[in-house]
This record gives C-alpha cells, structure tokens and sequence, in this order.
C-alpha cells in the first residue's frame, strides 16, 4: 500500500508538472496575419561560433545557403558591410533573384573606411542590376565614431563615384540633430525600434509610434524619399519598460510593421533575417535575437496563426518531470515509511526543484554564444543542479519519522553566494544595467527551493517562520550559522530590491532624447515613476530579491533575540 501511494504521489505531481509546461509553451493566438514577401531584411550570414570581432567570417557557400533560404521570404536585403566574405554577395543574389541595398560600414579606424568605400563603389558599379541603392554608415553618428563632417565627405565620395542612390543609416533622431547630413543624402535610411527608444514603446503602441516617426520625419525633409532601415523585435533577453521580450511579441511587431507599411506606402527593412548570437558580446542577450530565423536556421514564427515559444517543450518537459520524479522515488521509495502528507510535500518539492534546474539550464544554454559560454553555462547549471541537491537530500532526510537530518555547511555558505551576487547584479543593473539581462531564470533554484522548503518547515515542522528560514537553520544548523553579518546582508539586498525597479527609471532620466523631449523636473519625476513599475520582468526580480532577503533577516532576528535574551 505504502508503494501504491507512492507511485500515485508522484506520478499525479509529474503531471501537474507537465500541464504546467504546457501552459507556459502552449501556442499563442496572435490575430494579425500578412502573408506577402517583405520588400527587405537585413543580412549578415554569420553561424554560432563567427563573429567580426574575431574575423571568422562566413564561408561563401554559407552565403548562398541563406540567400537560398530568404527566397520567397523577402525581395531584398540590406548589407552592412561591402567586405568580410561579402564580395560574393552579388552574384550570388542575382544567382536567386534578390535584391541588394548594399552599404559600407564606418568607424573610427580610417584604414578600414577606405577598404569598406572602395569596395562598395567597385561592387556597386560592376551590378547596377543587383545593388539598387547603397548606405554609407551605420550609426556612426550614435557610436559617435565620426563627426558629421567626416561622414558627409564619405558620402560625398560614394555620390560621386556610383549611380545609385546614396543614404547614410541611423536612429531617426540623429537625423533631426543634424540635418546637414539629410543634405547630403539622396534618401533617408531611418532606424525605428520601439524596443531600444530612450521611452521605450510596448508592442501594443507599436504601430502608432512607426507612423508618428515616419510622418514627423517626412514633415522635416519634405521631398526626400525614407527607407525605414530596421525595424523589429527581439525574442530573447531582457525587457526595457513596457516592451516586453518574448516571441508572441516579436511576431505581432513583424506583422503590425508589414501591415502599417504597406496600407501607407512605407519602404522598410526588416532587422533582421538570422539571429547573431556574436552581438551579444556588445549589447547583451537580446541584442543577438533579432532574426526571424533563428541559428539553427528555423523560422521562429510565420506571418500569420499561432506563435509558439518553444517547439521543443515536450521533449524538456519529459527530461524535468522525469528528473523530479526520480529523485523522489529515490527516497520514497527507501524503507521508511513516510507519512501521506510528506509523501505528497517531497513528490512537490522534486518537480519545483527539477523543473527550475532544466528551465535555467536551457536558458543558459540558450544565450550562450560562444565556446567559453557553454562551459560557463555549464558551471552555472551544475551549481544549481547540486544547491537543488542539498535541499531535495535535506528535505527528504528531515521529513522521516525519525528525522535523520544532517548538517549542511555547504548549503549555508551557497545561500551566502547567492545573496552577494544578487545584491552585486542588482547594482550592475542600477549603473550600467542597458545591456544587462535581467537574471529571473538564472535565480529560479535558489528562489523556488528556498521559498518552497522554508514553507515547508513552517508548516510541516512546526517551526516559526524565523527558524524555517534561517540561514543557520535551513540545511539542519540549531546554531546562527554566522557565516557573514545578517543584519547587513538584509539590509543590502533590500536596497538590491529597490535597486531593480529604480534602474529603469535612471536609464530614463539618462536618455538624450528623453532630455531633449521633456526638460522640465515636474514632466520628467511622473514619467520615471510610471517606467519604474512597468517593466513587470523587473518587478519579479525585485520580488525574487526580497525572497532572497528572507534568510538573513530571519538569521538577524534570530541572533537579536539571542542577544535579548543573553
């Protein structure tokens, strides 16, 4: 009987879990549908492992294996680059019927800008029936690598060399701050992400923030032609305000753009056709997740119909329930009789703990770009794996009739491991937080495991919150574990809380446009308060940080009794 009620614990639990997974990767309804070719995507064909930091470039059959695959999909690309493996772009896009708006790509290494120039002029005259336009930089102007003088004796030079029109590329404001440059150029390459303004737009106000810009644009150069040079979303990473990062999102943008396009009469370019993981080295996670295809050359998502986030969740699903209900009957299944009620408290407890490790395991895997990456992923995996571990072996050993529990030094001093990097990501986030993702998923084991095995104590053990969620007392300890000072870890991960949150509103406050647009104290104060609490990713690590708070606060009362009572 003691075997029946095991096996029903766990296999009801496993699939609770697996419903769970479900929910979280059921497809999602997205209503806009678009189903014609996009007039252009932007391009770069470099594989997991290539990168133009280290100078490992596509091969040229690399090349047309994605130019392959783009036909029918788009009727043009954008370049960024005339060199770096691309010199056998046009041929190959005449091969399959693509078009070519091809650039040359500017920065502060003057050497270089004359090798980029040279090649696009000898490109862009030797296929005049491919290269239909060309771009000379790229935010150059937003890196601040060349002056406005420097760039426009560029185009100049460009203008004067090929037939085709010329443009320069940027972030539709630059434009306003120096419209000198829109002279110079024969159209306007314009860059519109609601995702990356300094008042960042969520995707519901998408469609109205891409006219407002083209139109406020078009007002300013009247008679110039606007190509709206990239355009998109991320499907991984971290949130910024509203704009929410997820794959739903990514695809109701896309659509939203193609539609909004072309009932005005928009030019634009989708950014972008691949995902490069390589950017993520220069502007974290999401700044390598902008394709429509992903590395593995998927699509992620169609014009039209449901959005999954994740195709492959049965198989992830089967590898956490399987996890957790293993580790439970490890111990369930031992000659002990435990009673029904923890029977049903540990069977819980596995798929919490196991469903956490997988789901940050695979987000860690995920992100990483590189082969360094993976084995810093894997480090990170297998900490979790073994914190998750002590707490499932704990646990089970003190949920026994005869509670064989056993202290553990090790969980102690990894709950103070990840309080100090909690508290010191929190103020990454707070000083330099743009391009720093926002930790949720990497925090799951600790957050989870300690909040589920703290409840337990309470409320199976009778113990006192104070002693079931002590730093001392979690793995076993009678004693303060005095392993560091309580009371300041406290208090520093609160102000790690309020850090989270208040993060966002600096990164505001800090925006040149943001300035420009609103100079006054009494518009900026309204508007940092609202963005502080509408990143809801943000909002759960503040939470997750409090919840990290519990055992050193818990330590601290602890201790200050003690000493009352002493």
């Amino acid at each position: 009987m003691r075997i029946v009620l095991v096996l029903i614990a766990v296999a009801v639990t496993a699939l609770i879990s697996l419903t769970g997974w479900w929910w979280f990767n059921r497809p999602v309804p997205t209503a806009l549908t678009f189903d014609e070719p996009f007039p252009s995507v932007s391009f770069a064909s470099f594989r997991r492992g290539q990168s133009p930091i280290t100078g490992d470039y596509p091969s040229p059959a690399q090349v047309e294996e994605d130019l392959k695959s783009l036909v029918g999909v788009t009727k043009g690309i954008r370049t960024y680059t005339s060199r770096e493996g691309l010199d056998v772009l046009p041929a190959l896009a005449r091969k399959h019927g693509i078009e070519v708006t091809h650039s040359a790509w500017l920065g502060k290494k003057t050497d270089i800008n004359a090798k980029e120039v040279q090649e696009l002029i000898k490109s862009a005259n030797a296929n005049p029936d491919v290269i239909k336009r060309v771009i000379v930089g790229n935010e150059v102007l937003l890196r601040q690598d060349l002056s406005p003088e420097q760039l426009i004796a560029y185009i100049r030079q460009v203008k004067a060399a090929v037939k085709q029109p010329v443009s320069y590329a940027d972030v539709w404001a630059f434009y306003l701050r120096y419209p000198q440059v829109a002279d110079e150029v024969d159209y306007l390459t314009i860059h519109i992400l609601p995702y990356w303004e300094d008042e960042p737009i969520g995707v519901e106000q998408s469609a109205e923030h891409i006219v407002k810009i083209y139109r406020m644009i078009q007002e300013k150069f009247p008679g110039k032609k606007i190509l709206i040079g990239e355009a998109g979303w991320p499907t991984r990473g971290r949130n910024r305000g509203p704009a929410a990062v997820n794959m739903e999102n990514a695809a109701y943008f896309v659509r939203t753009l193609a539609q909004v396009s072309k009932q005005n009469g928009f030019d634009y370019n989708v950014v972008e056709a691949f995902d490069q993981p390589w950017k993520a080295k220069l502007e974290g996670t999401v700044g390598g997740f902008w394709g429509v295809v992903d590395t593995h050359r998927d699509v992620k998502f169609g014009m039209s119909g449901a959005v999954q986030a994740n195709a492959n969740w049965l198989m992830h699903a089967a590898i956490a329930t399987i996890l957790g209900a293993g580790a439970a009957l490890f111990f369930l299944l031992k000659p002990v009789v435990y009673t029904p009620p923890r029977v049903v408290v540990l069977a819980v407890l596995a798929q919490i703990l196991a469903t956490a490790v997988v789901w940050q395991g695979l987000n860690a895997l995920w992100i990483a770009y590189s082969l360094f990456q993976d084995g810093w992923a894997l480090l990170r995996i297998a900490l979790h794996t073994a914190f998750a571990a002590l707490i499932f072996k704990t646990a089970a050993l003190a949920l026994r009739p005869d509670d064989h529990s056993q202290p553990s030094r090790w969980g102690e001093r990894l709950i103070i491991v990840y309080g100090v990097c909690t508290f010191a990501i929190s103020m990454l986030l707070l000083f330099n937080g743009r391009y720093r993702d926002i930790p949720n998923l990497e925090f799951l084991v600790p957050c989870l495991g300690l909040t589920a095995w703290g409840l337990i104590r309470m409320a199976i053990l009778g113990k006192t919150w104070t002693e079931a969620f002590a730093v001392g007392h979690l793995f076993a300890g009678a004693m303060p574990a005095q392993l560091g000072p309580a009371k300041e870890m406290t208090i520093g991960l609160w102000i790690a809380a309020a850090a989270g949150p208040l993060s966002e509103a600096v990164a505001l406050y800090l925006g040149e446009d943001f300035q420009t647009m609103h100079p006054d104290l009494d518009q900026q104060i309204p508007l940092m308060a609202e963005i502080a609490v509408a990143n809801g990713e943000m909002l759960v690590w503040a939470s997750m940080v409090l919840i990290m708070s519990l055992p050193f606060l818990a330590e601290w009362r602890l201790a200050k009794r003690g000493s009352v009572q002493g």
